[in-house]
């Protein structure tokens, strides 16, 4: 049976330090083979086979990891703060390990670390007024919002690396970027809309996804 990530401390560090993290995956995971994973962590091939049986085994235990990194506060904390903590904290995942987050989306097994964080917030959301049904769309409909924000900004940061980190640009240096982005014959009404849609600010316009999602559940809610 393969081992979990707290059992391999050749690969993860020592079972005495619990507060260890998933390193940073700086290749895409399709390009990554056993003898390439053993290269990102800094340890010989076969230590990786002698805990973890295949790439899909250890891949799996990244991402158990991956969900061991989301951060919530004390159980005192009330719903909104809790569910915007977890968004942000999804989405700062994805910051943090951008190669290896498309893994909270596929990997091929439930995570016993993503159904404990689950779990707890479901029971807090119990606690305060939430019927079980309804904490559990709550809990799905935050989650996809998080997640599926995050793969839109790797997939946008993806595509050309020369276009991370637009903010210090000129006018003309932004212009420049989405055209070469745009198909030649595209109409200047497109152009402008390109602009217009690609003038935003991230994080305020995450923030600002999520107060819209937390005022109308605060309405429903009473």
């Amino acid at each position: 049976m393969t081992e979990s990530i707290e059992t391999s401390p050749e690969v993860f560090g020592t079972r005495e330090s619990p507060q260890a993290q998933a390193k940073p995956v700086r290749r895409p995971l399709e390009a990554l083979t056993m003898r390439k994973l053993a290269q990102e962590f800094g340890v010989d091939p076969m230590a990786l086979y002698r805990h973890f049986e295949n790439k899909d085994a250890l891949l799996d235990s990244v991402a158990e990891m991956l969900w061991g990194e989301v951060e919530l506060p004390g159980s005192e904390a009330g719903w909104e703060v809790l569910l915007r903590s977890l968004a942000t904290s999804l989405r700062a995942l994805a910051h943090t390990h951008p190669h290896a987050y498309v893994l909270l989306c596929n990997s091929r097994s439930l995570s016993p670390a993503m159904l404990h964080l689950c779990g707890s917030m479901l029971e807090q959301l119990q606690r305060v007024g939430f019927e079980q049904k309804r904490a559990s769309e709550v809990l799905c409909t935050i989650c996809s919002y998080a997640i599926g924000y995050a793969m839109v900004e790797l997939s946008a940061l993806s595509s050309e690396p020369s276009e991370q980190g637009t903010s210090g640009l000129t006018d003309i240096g932004r212009l420049t970027q989405i055209m070469r982005r745009l198909p030649r014959e595209t109409p200047t009404r497109l152009v402008e809309v390109a602009c217009i849609l690609t003038d935003c600010d991230m994080d305020a316009q995450f923030l600002f996804g999520l107060d819209l999602m937390l005022t109308s559940l605060k309405a429903r809610q009473g």
